[in-house]
């Protein structure tokens, strides 16, 4: 299934382009998208033509941190009614599960999830949608808007920002807007900030204006109502990073008895091993192009005790060994930035 996305995020790439001194609409054009679908935030965008767009803006404007330059004029308004619901909600905790949990209503092709380490918890992005295009693009925006969110939540900033990326040739972009260096060539996407930090109360939430805004967005379907595929495939794609990506954890987290998971998968013609093979496939290989971390390192943060496990099972699934398939794709997407 095509990803796609609600346009709210992406509202700031016109007023980027022009402060950049180009001009949107002959760049957009030129894509094949229409240059209006930006003017509506409810309107919604595949994430095939997000990519092939990020890339565009990138390309003509010559700024390989368009993406985070678009993040940093986002934020929690740019969410619509869920980041309305964010705002009025008691906490920061309860918050940012607002959003997480609410995000498949407007999103078919990466998740947001929240997850708890010991004293830190990790706020993090992934896509999930095949094969995007500009895909750092992607997190550079999503991360700047994140760290915008959090400070207008509670004045919060992270104890860490991890970028599933490679370091660009010239990281001062990211020390202006980060306020600190991130860590590139991470295997995950995420704010990192101390659970403490969960507790603490969002700025002037009204819990009447939150009753209210709870009830329209119980209604609101942006995109089609996800199928047990698609739950499941979002669930994995966040347990799949150091996390535990069981069957009985994927269960609990959609409130399913085992058998039952396994018998609606059935249902829909796939089944919770080829969903989780596919997970970490996508994973592998955005790693594997989008970062320089070691393929023992990859195995590692996808749970394989063993790294050559790990290399059968990829070779397995692509054709290739992680070596070989990273060689190709760094060409491809060397190839692909020329051609714009």
């Amino acid at each position: 299934m095509e990803g796609l996305q609600r346009v709210g995020p992406l509202r700031a790439i016109p007023d980027t382009l022009r402060q950049l001194g180009k001009n949107p609409v002959t760049i957009i054009s030129k894509t094949g998208i229409r240059p209006d679908i930006l003017d509506n935030p409810e309107n919604t965008i595949t994430f095939t033509d997000t990519g092939k767009l990020l890339q565009a803006c990138v390309t003509a404007a010559k700024c390989p941190h368009f993406g985070l330059l678009v993040g940093q004029q986002t934020g929690i308004a740019d969410l619509g009614a869920v980041g309305q619901l964010m705002r009025h909600a008691p906490s920061v905790g309860r918050a940012i599960q607002d959003l997480c949990i609410n995000q498949q209503r407007y999103v078919n092709g990466s998740v947001i999830y929240l997850r708890t380490q010991g004293q830190s918890a990790i706020w993090g992005y992934g896509i999930h949608h095949p094969n995007m295009r500009a895909i750092e693009q992607a997190y550079d925006l999503v991360t700047a808007m994140g760290l915008n969110i959090m400070r207008e939540l509670a004045g919060l900033a992270p104890d860490q920002i991890r970028l599933a990326r490679r370091a660009p040739d010239n990281v001062r972009p990211y020390l202006q807007v980060f306020g600190r260096s991130p860590v590139f060539d991470a295997e995950q996407t995420a704010l990192v900030f101390s659970s403490k930090s969960l507790k603490q109360p969002v700025r002037n939430a009204n819990s009447r204006v939150r009753a209210d805004v709870a009830k329209y967005v119980a209604n609101y379907w942006l995109t089609t109502q996800p199928t047990t595929r698609d739950r499941v495939v979002r669930i994995l794609r966040a347990r799949s990073i150091s996390g535990d990506a069981t069957l009985g954890a994927v269960a609990r987290d959609l409130r399913f008895q085992t058998r039952t998971l396994n018998r609606r998968l059935r249902e829909e013609n796939t089944s919770f091993r080829d969903l989780r093979n596919l997970a970490r496939l996508e994973i592998a290989r955005q790693l594997l192009t989008g970062t320089r971390m070691r393929v023992t390192d990859i195995a590692s943060a996808l749970s394989y005790a063993d790294p050559s496990v790990f290399t059968r099972a990829f070779k397995k699934w692509s054709g290739k060994s992680p070596e070989a398939w990273r060689k190709l794709a760094w060409r491809n997407v060397a190839a692909a930035a020329e051609e714009g």
